[in-house]
């Protein structure tokens, strides 16, 4: 199969990237040929006042894409699209591309852009469905993209400028977690196209532990949605129990200070690290805590927690629950509640041989449920099950 991936990389690296990765390494191993077709965010550091002026224009309707796109085509003859992500710089003329040209396409969901405007679906320190199913007026009035009203608008012109084109022109939609697809089906998406498949965990080659260090772990970036200074409210109560943070982000400077400033010798900040790094402390702790207040859609932290046998302790919002199994997998406590976290890390504290006991059935769960070999399965299925006899058709007729 001749497999075309889209993706436009972030200029801050995230997990979205290794998805990609992952998944084009997992099909080539099969044997499959994949043909990347890429853009970086970092190209606009060294554009001009006059092509960043082109750039913003051009996130509207690309004819660079359209053009590479079906240069693309000729050369390669791929059987089916998959893209990732297209914003700001491949832009949604990709989907018009490989519709026109009858190429299948495949969008995999891993945020909510299509109906908020910063992708978060929580803004202003709370979570948010003010756009979904209206208009984009309430996200340009909270200035919810970037701070900015302008920059606001100007997102909200791209997704409306091609509104049609993500109903008409995506032929699945892949949902990392049930809820996600609820809520695009809610918000008017066809309900046939739209089929849930969460990311595989990497975690290949990490040694796993059934005695691990009484600790337990966060990671994840240091942001507001993110819940690390509602864990840090936990910890405070919780003397007892050592907690690693790792990572980086905007509250970074106001994480150390409140580390200093409430005496919590117990709570280590240790910066970024590499992911095979992070996997390894996430190995060695008795959970990892992943306390989100946003609608998270498959956080890498997670999965490959379950699949190297850690117990999670997460907020109960959004799909988390498809992935936390409560009592199987670890623990669901609910979002910005300090006191209901540091009830359970002190009942980790407490019965550390209980924690440690259920590693076992955690990673059975998650070396099941998030193995790359399942996940290649689903993905493959995906791309058969989409008709490309109605794609031809439908190509002839645009």
């Amino acid at each position: 199969m001749n497999i075309l991936l889209c993706h436009n990389h972030y200029q801050i690296r995230a997990g979205e990237c290794l998805v990609v990765e992952t998944e084009a390494a997992q099909l080539r191993a099969r044997g499959h040929r994949v043909v990347m077709y890429t853009r970086d965010n970092a190209e606009i550091r060294s554009l001009s006042t006059a092509g960043r002026a082109k750039a913003f224009v051009e996130a509207f309707d690309n004819s660079r894409t359209t053009a590479e796109i079906n240069e693309l085509i000729d050369r390669e003859r791929p059987d089916v699209a998959h893209v990732h992500n297209v914003f700001p710089l491949i832009s949604p003329s990709v989907y018009r591309a490989l519709k026109r040209r009858g190429v299948p396409v495949v969008q995999t969901i891993h945020n909510f852009r299509f109906m908020c405007l910063n992708g978060l679906l929580f803004t202003h320190g709370e979570r948010c469905r003010r756009c979904v199913n209206h208009t984009f007026w309430p996200g340009i009035w909270r200035r919810c993209f970037r701070g900015s009203a302008a920059y606001s608008a100007w997102y909200a012109g791209i997704i409306g400028h091609n509104r049609r084109v993500l109903f008409d022109c995506i032929d699945r939609y892949i949902a990392l977690n049930t809820f996600t697809r609820d809520i695009f089906i809610n918000a008017g998406f066809d309900a046939g196209r739209i089929v849930v498949k969460p990311n595989a965990a990497g975690v290949a080659g990490v040694e796993t532990s059934d005695a691990p260090a009484r600790q337990v772990v966060f990671a994840g970036r240091l942001s507001r949605e993110k819940g690390v200074m509602t864990l840090l409210d936990a910890a405070a109560r919780v003397p007892g129990l050592p907690v690693r943070i790792i990572g980086g982000g905007p509250l970074e400077p106001l994480v150390r200070r409140t580390i200093t400033e409430r005496g919590l010798a117990h709570v280590s900040l240790e910066g970024t690290v590499p992911p095979d790094e992070c996997a390894r402390r996430t190995a060695a702790a008795l959970a990892l805590v992943f306390p989100s207040e946003c609608y998270e859609n498959c956080p890498l932290a997670v999965i490959n927690a379950l699949a190297l046998g850690t117990p999670v302790v997460a907020s109960n919002v959004g799909g988390m629950a498809d992935f936390v199994p409560e009592g199987r997998a670890g623990w669901l406590v609910p979002p910005g509640d300090a006191a209901a976290l540091a009830q359970r890390l002190s009942w980790i504290a407490g019965h550390e041989e209980d924690a440690v006991a259920m590693r076992p059935a955690v990673r059975a769960w998650g070396a099941s449920a998030f193995s790359p070999e399942r996940n290649t399965d689903a993905l493959l299925a995906v791309y058969a099950g989409i008709d490309p006899l109605r794609n031809r058709s439908n190509a002839a007729g645009t």
